[in-house]
């Protein structure tokens, strides 16, 4: 059993390298076919591809030794004459058969594996055997172990050098000498730690010595003998460390070993140029340290930590900065092309693109190894050790980026890592007064002479020293760089960030003037920096340097502001900053100033339509200002970037800030509706009053969108107006006809009559509607013919109502009805249906035409099937009287108003 479960686990590794051992097999063939051309001249020779372009199709190939030249099949039997001369390419031969390709597989590679790690295995069982037996001492089974070991090893390289064996891996991956020195370096690593923790027979120092030269001699030999090697060699030292374990941990010496592992590692890297096995290493150099921080570490372990971490890092960096300097033709990329737009002010890593292979392996280290360093500040409290690595993480960054610019984004990823270690920063509590004092009148907290406890004063200047860091550096990295934007971007946002972060976790009295100015002081510096790079604007991303600047003095404002104001006049500084832009995007033609005003537009959108806390704002005055100022301020910079001289302004922004405006009027009048009617933002709709305000001021702005020609074409006005006009229908049917009705709902609707609430709640919004249908009639014709339904449905109602209070007073709720009440109800709305009529036929509105006769037909019904039997006396007299008068005019009216022209009369006549 123990036997398959290794063999399974032996198989499962050697099969994540047979995918790459079948590519280098297709290419050793490819080569081999063009050289056997070469040969015959049918290709000429520099016609075939570099050996330098697949370094890993020949991982055993040795230049210090000449091999034998293989006998070629053109060598072997003489052409012909007519062969001799240069012919065309031979046609590709069809691909092996199936059953052909397996059987060569399991022959030349998966038995060979196989039989190494049965060999390995062999020897486990053997030590295993004497073990339970008896048959050897401990220290003849170790030293018989390491002599199988180092024979396998020494028999694997002799077999290698032999000429028949070097013959053989000239046309094809040779698998056997691999195998035999994988199988004598487990058996030997087996030995070791078999001798140190079954039997003793060796110090902690001693073992860990030993397994760390095995390791070391793995690596050595994969230069000669290939990946596999260098694979187990490295996971070997890695894993060393685990298994002895000498009770005293030592950073010191762990950091020291783990580094030269990874120079090793990375050296193996630079020189054959296996890439995977740089994320191997990646791997084993980022899970030590941390391993170290989650148990054995102690008080002083930061500067053998912060060590190892920085140097590693280097490490990582070598194969980016030199694949500029020292890389192969083959090995270089393209440098990618600049985004263009906002984008560009980003962090480079936001953005995917296609990088070169030692540039993300590269990007990566600098991500884990940033997070480690974030993790040993954390973990070392903030002291100074920390903060120095922290510092010369961000000088190394910085510097690497600035080198190779492929990996520029680097420097980003050292601001992010610095303001990820000072975010949980613990201060202490900052007070607004006088601190309290102990029982012997002494300070509680320890203050320095600006009124800051000591710990927030040192927090203050180490925040203040890498916003300087990163302000200078990047101001100082963006001249002769090519991704200028990106150095100017860091040198903009990550001061303006560090100060946020400041003023976040300080939390300092809102009396206190210091921060405010700091805020300004560098929105003026920033100011400042545009200057200079104006002049060199028509160098590549100096344009969008500028626009990063602007966003930073910008932000830098907005941030003064926030230290400053409160409520609704912070909402009012942050938006007024949208025009601003615009205005710097104009006069400046900086299209990329567009995204930064389209991020602050949207954190004003934010913080006035989503905010819960506006409702907790007091008094009446902010509503009209904190909405109003920013509705117009939206306008004026839509204004201003549609009406741009290049003659693309009307974008997506300019669209968002005109939806912007539209919703800041919209919540300015529904909240000061709601706050004069209900005395409180917090409280529940006072009742059919204010719904009915709310209706009519959304149908009144519809009604603006559309009746004023400079608007109503807008994208943003035309599906803004049909929004608002959705809303007021879906309230009028919902809550007037039916929540609100007053006929249950024993709201009182004043005493006036027809000037009352029940003109606000049906009349005035059926006026605005059929006004709104007037203007902006919809689209399709079933639409144009349905619209008008609900407008007469709440004049009606209207009326029905208004008849109801009549008799009733301002209370409509109640069962009891008179005669007269009921009688009303005939005559009114067949007056209504008379007037219909009229207005239809007037002004050819065949729609209102078919709606007044469908209500005659209505109060038909009416007084045939109630009036008869409900109405008694006069009123049953006047109300078929009534009705027979009205059908009379109604078709006198028809006769006169709807007669044919006089041609078709006669005709008639005629016929």
């Amino acid at each position: 059993m123990e036997f398959v479960v290794l063999l399974l686990i032996f198989g499962f590794i050697t099969h994540r390298l047979d995918r790459r051992l079948k590519a280098q097999e297709a290419e050793i063939a490819t080569l081999r076919g063009r050289l056997d051309k070469a040969l015959t001249g049918a290709v000429p020779l520099q016609a075939a591809p570099s050996v330098e372009a697949a370094p890993e199709a020949l991982p055993d190939a040795q230049p210090a030794e000449p091999l034998p030249e293989p006998v070629l099949a053109a060598e072997a039997a003489p052409l012909p004459e007519e062969t001799a001369q240069p012919t065309a390419p031979e046609p590709v031969t069809p691909p092996r058969a199936g059953w052909r390709e397996l059987e060569e597989s399991l022959a030349s590679r998966w038995l060979i594996w196989l039989g190494g790690g049965t060999m390995a295995l062999a020897a486990a069982f053997f030590i295993k055997l004497s073990v339970e037996h008896g048959w050897l001492g401990p220290s003849v089974r170790v030293a018989l172990g390491l002599l199988a070991g180092f024979g396998l090893m020494v028999g694997g390289e002799w077999l290698r050098r032999r000429p028949a064996q070097r013959a053989v891996a000239a046309l094809r991956p040779d698998y056997v000498p691999p195998a035999l020195t994988a199988a004598g370096l487990f058996t030997a690593f087996a030995s070791v730690y078999g001798g140190f923790a079954l039997f003793g027979l060796f110090a902690p120092l001693v073992a860990f010595a030993l397994l760390a030269a095995l390791s070391v001699v793995g690596i050595g030999l994969s230069l000669l003998q290939g990946p596999f090697i260098a694979a187990l060699g490295l996971l070997a030292g890695y894993v060393s460390p685990l298994l002895v374990s000498t009770g005293d941990p030592d950073a010191w010496g762990l950091f020291a070993y783990l580094l030269a592992l990874n120079g090793a590692g990375m050296a193996v890297v630079l020189y054959r140029r296996w890439r995977w096995l740089g994320w191997g290493a990646l791997a084993g150099a980022a899970l030590w340290p941390l391993l170290w921080m989650i148990d054995p570490w102690s008080r002083g372990d930061a500067l053998p930590t912060g060590l190892y971490l920085l140097l590693t890092s280097a490490l990582f960096l070598v194969p980016a900065v030199l694949g500029v300097v020292a890389g192969t033709a083959e090995d270089r990329l393209a440098e990618p092309a600049p985004a263009t737009g906002w984008r560009a002010a980003l962090p480079d890593w936001i953005r995917r693109k296609q990088r070169h292979p030692a540039d993300r392996l590269a990007m990566m280290a600098m991500r884990l190894f940033g997070l480690l360093v974030a993790a040993v500040t954390w973990r070392a409290g903030h002291d100074a050790v920390s903060l120095t690595v922290l510092t010369l993480f961000a000088l190394l960054a910085m510097a690497a980026g600035r080198r190779t610019e492929r990996i520029a984004g680097v420097a980003w990823i050292a601001a992010l890592t610095v303001l990820l270690s000072l975010a949980p920063w613990n201060l202490p509590y900052v007070p607004s007064s006088p601190p309290p004092l102990t029982a012997e009148g002494q300070p509680l907290i320890v203050a320095d002479p600006a009124g800051y406890p000591a710990a927030v004063v040192r927090f203050l200047w180490v925040a203040g020293g890498f916003a300087a860091l990163f302000g200078i550096g990047g101001f100082a990295a963006l001249w002769g760089a090519r991704r200028a934007a990106l150095w100017a971007s860091l040198s903009a946002l990550v001061p303006l960030t560090l100060l946020t972060l400041a003023y976040a976790l300080v939390e300092p009295p809102e009396t206190a003037i210091g921060w405010p100015a700091a805020a300004l002081a560098l929105a003026a510096l920033l100011v400042a920096g545009t200057t200079p790079l104006a002049r060199h604007r028509h160098r590549p991303g100096a344009a969008l340097g500028l626009a990063a600047f602007a966003a930073g003095a910008s932000g830098a404002i907005a941030l003064g502001a926030t230290m400053t104001l409160q409520e609704a006049w912070l909402t009012v500084a942050l938006a007024m900053q949208v025009p601003v832009l615009a205005w710097l995007e104009r006069q400046m033609t900086l299209r990329e100033l567009r995204g930064v005003a389209l991020l602050v537009a949207a954190a004003v959108l934010v913080r006035l339509a989503i905010n819960p806390y506006v409702l907790d704002y007091e008094g009446y005055a902010w509503i009209a200002y904190g909405y109003g100022l920013p509705a117009l301020g939206f306008l004026l910079a839509a204004r201003l970037m549609r009406t741009a001289p290049d003659g693309r302004g009307d974008d997506l922004v300019v669209m968002v800030l005109e939806a912007g405006a539209l919703i800041f009027t919209t919540l300015m009048l529904s909240l000061g509706i709601h706050r004069w009617m209900a005395g409180s933002l917090e409280a529940e709709p006072s009742g059919l009053a204010e719904v009915a305000l709310h209706t009519l001021s959304w149908l009144g702005l519809a009604l603006l969108l559309a009746a004023d020609r400079r608007w109503s074409a807008r994208p943003v006005a035309v599906w803004g107006r049909r929004l608002l006009v959705l809303m007021a229908a879906a309230t009028t049917v919902f809550l007037h006809l039916l929540g609100l009705n007053p006929l249950w709902n024993d709201e009182w609707v004043g005493t006036w009559p027809v000037v009352n609430r029940l003109l606000l709640a049906y009349g005035a919004p059926a006026v605005l509607l059929l006004l709104y249908l007037w203007y902006d009639p919809p689209p399709s014709r079933s639409l144009r013919s349905a619209a008008p339904v609900l407008p007469m449905l709440l004049i009606a109602t209207n009326l029905a109502l208004e008849i109801r209070r009549a008799f009733q007073g301002p209370i409509l709720s109640g069962y009891d009805m008179s005669d007269a009440e009921w009688y009303a109800y005939s005559v009114g709305f067949l007056l209504f249906a008379v007037a219909m009529l009229v207005t239809g036929i007037r002004f050819g509105w065949g729609w209102m035409r078919h709606a007044g006769l469908v209500l005659v037909l209505a109060v038909v019904a009416k007084v045939f099937l109630s009036d008869m039997s409900d109405l008694e006396g006069m009123y049953r007299v006047a109300s078929f009287l009534g009705l027979g008068v009205s059908l009379v005019g109604i078709g006198w009216l028809y006769q006169r108003l709807l007669r044919p022209p006089a041609d078709n009369l006669l005709d008639q006549r005629t016929h």
